[in-house]
């Protein structure tokens, strides 16, 4: 197996070629020598720890956790600012399992087929509205390292972390965004990823911002010493570390070239509203575009987190020998985002839902096992009825996020009867109880189209049936929440 030595001790992969454009599971045995110290680092993925042999304990966010017992299974979460001691006579052992969320990257080249022609103004404008946007949807939560240039290379923006090297080094220059990393030299445009080394000894990755063959700037990252620095006390990044932070910065380029896809489907539908203007035409092909584009905006939202703890899940079985749930989980998920990228329709049939639904509470009971309790009752023929797709597990999801945050044991409960023609959906939580105010409160930013996490709930259906619907959010008996939903459903003859 390969080994990756640094200045505190050493880790020995067990995957042979660590190639992030195939690797699933980054898995290694790290040894840390007697009274040595591991510097402080950023995560970039999270971590399943196994203790082997050894006594030492980690500092987390500043918080110190012990590490001495054998068999102990630890967990640490992506974005973490982690520290590792070996406090004995004897080396610090320790199984590692991380899982970065794979991004393909295909390198685009512009050959003038296919791609859209920007102007200079135009690529500036399409990368700021990216940059906006990203930053309003998720960029401002991250605790990453990064910074964002446009295509002339000026610095567009830029994170407040970076490591604790860079900042003893380098912080007046970063703050003025002349830094060395920040003014290095780049041969514009680009379109396949680069990297360089900084005057400290720092490698810095840089991925293009690619838009329909168009170069709208990069994003440039990492900042990770990958060898030792002579007379520098460094923390020498492991791989997996390496690949998590090519990946991280990979989604973020991918999130801005989707934002801009967005933007591009805004100005499409402006210049349609110009030609169909008042005309029966133009509201019917409006309708139609927005009904579209919010429905496959609603359908991916996925959760990553939910995701990633699924994932860990099957790896903690796979190392416990438990293969039967681990195949059983694997087809739950394939089940989940099969029916998420395959389905074309805004409607399906009531069986389709329920299985897309089934498929996300079996992945839940997986991550809770006897802790979470699951309640189904369905009093109606599934195949007799059409109803919108994926408007059922947005609640489910809702609950679990939200709902059972200081529950230890979990209840779901899901009810579906027929109501002198309509179908009524009932789902209820053992969370905390709200108030009628507060359900009130939910119910108005459900209707006012707010950024509430329970607006596309309502958005669904509304879609689908207009004013055609009900739905109620109330306080359930003796605790949680209760959602129920009447439709005017169409009946499959």
């Amino acid at each position: 197996m390969p080994r990756q030595k640094t200045d505190w001790g050493y880790i020995d992969w067990l995957e042979e070629n660590m190639d992030e454009s195939r690797a699933a599971l980054n898995v290694g045995v790290v040894t840390i020598f007697p009274h040595a110290h591991m510097n402080p680092h950023i995560h970039f993925t999270e971590q399943v720890i196994y203790t082997l042999q050894g006594t030492g304990y980690s500092l987390i966010n500043g918080k110190k956790i012990d590490m001495s017992i054998p068999g102990e299974i630890l967990h640490w979460e992506a974005s973490v600012i982690h520290e590792m001691y070996n406090e004995g006579e004897e080396e610090f052992k320790h199984l590692m399992v991380s899982c970065p969320d794979m991004v393909k990257f295909d390198p685009v080249h512009p050959d003038g087929t296919g791609g859209c022609s920007l102007s200079g103004q135009e690529a500036e404008e399409y990368l700021l509205a990216a940059v906006s946007g990203t930053c309003e949807q998720f960029l401002n939560t991250l605790h990453y390292s990064y910074a964002i240039f446009n295509a002339s290379g000026m610095l567009a923006k830029r994170t407040r972390v970076f490591p604790e090297f860079c900042c003893l080094h380098c912080m007046e220059e970063i703050s003025s965004g002349e830094a060395a990393c920040m003014r290095h030299c780049v041969c514009y445009p680009f379109y396949e990823e680069m990297s360089f080394e900084c005057p400290y000894g720092a490698t810095v990755f840089c991925i293009p911002i690619v838009f329909h063959g168009a170069f709208l700037g990069y994003i440039q990252g990492g900042y990770a010493h990958m060898h030792i620095v002579p007379e520098r006390e460094v923390y020498i990044m492991p791989e997996s570390s390496i690949q998590g932070a090519k990946i991280l910065l990979r989604q973020i380029a991918k999130a801005m070239t989707d934002y801009c896809e967005v933007c591009q489907f805004k100005k499409q539908l402006s210049r349609q509203e110009l030609e169909l203007a008042d005309t029966h035409q133009y509201q019917e092909v409006l309708i139609e575009n927005l009904r579209n584009a919010e429905n496959t905006m609603t359908d991916l939202k996925i959760n990553n987190h939910f995701l990633f703890n699924t994932l860990n899940q099957m790896a903690s079985m796979a190392l416990g020998g438990g293969m039967v749930s681990l195949y059983q989980s694997i087809l739950d998920l394939s089940c989940l985002f099969s029916s998420a990228v395959r389905n074309n329709s805004s409607m399906v049939t009531l069986t389709k839902e329920y299985e897309y639904l089934n498929a996300y509470l079996k992945l839940q009971k997986l991550r809770y096992g006897e802790r979470l309790f699951l309640n189904r009752v369905i009093e109606t023929d599934m195949e007799e009825w059409k109803v919108p797709f994926n408007f059922l597990m947005p609640i489910a999801e809702n609950a679990f996020i939200h709902g059972f945050s200081q529950e230890e044991d979990k209840r779901f409960s899901l009810a579906v009867r027929e109501q002198k023609e309509q179908l009524v959906f009932v789902m209820e939580n053992n969370g905390t109880r709200p108030s009628r105010e507060e359900c009130g409160s939910v119910m108005n930013k459900m209707r006012e189209n707010s950024s509430h996490g329970l607006a596309m709930v309502y958005r669904k259906p509304y879609s689908v049936y207009g004013e055609n619907f009900s739905i109620e959010f109330a306080p359930g008996v003796p605790d949680g929440v209760r959602i129920t939903i009447a439709l005017q459903a169409e009946r499959i003859l």
